[in-house]
């Protein structure tokens, strides 16, 4: 999935979800930190992200579990053509079957920072697809 949009643009508006808001709010910073190019905004309410998504967005990162309804089912009720990177502490191989299946990357949540420059380059990459 994505945007389509040229890739030479190098500006991508990401929203990123998840229920805990220090950890939406920590996913933000960094990726905005490390890459000058990613615009990052938040929720902690999948609804909340579908109402928001539209055309202006690139990539949606988000959670797994989360209330309401995961992060797979979120990707799958986006009305839009975004790029999505499940995000999550969740290490089953079944979730990360379901998140290739809707089109999303996944990514494994870690506790140190240094994972953090590759989900920028890997919300780039869903971005620019």
């Amino acid at each position: 999935m994505g945007t389509g949009r040229d890739v030479s643009e190098r500006r991508y508006r990401v929203l990123v979800v998840d229920d805990d808001p220090m950890v939406a709010t920590l996913v933000a910073e960094y990726l905005e930190h490390l890459d000058g190019d990613l615009s990052v905004t938040y929720t902690t309410a999948p609804t909340t992200a579908l109402e928001r998504l539209d055309d202006s967005f690139d990539c949606v990162v988000t959670d797994y579990e989360m209330p309401v309804m995961d992060g797979v089912t979120l990707v799958e009720q986006t009305d839009v053509d975004v790029g999505a990177v499940l995000y999550t502490a969740t290490d089953e191989s079944g979730v990360a079957t379901a998140a290739k299946s809707v089109g999303a990357a996944y990514m494994r949540k870690r506790s140190n920072t240094d994972h953090y420059a590759d989900l920028a380059e890997l919300v780039r990459k869903q971005a620019a697809t």
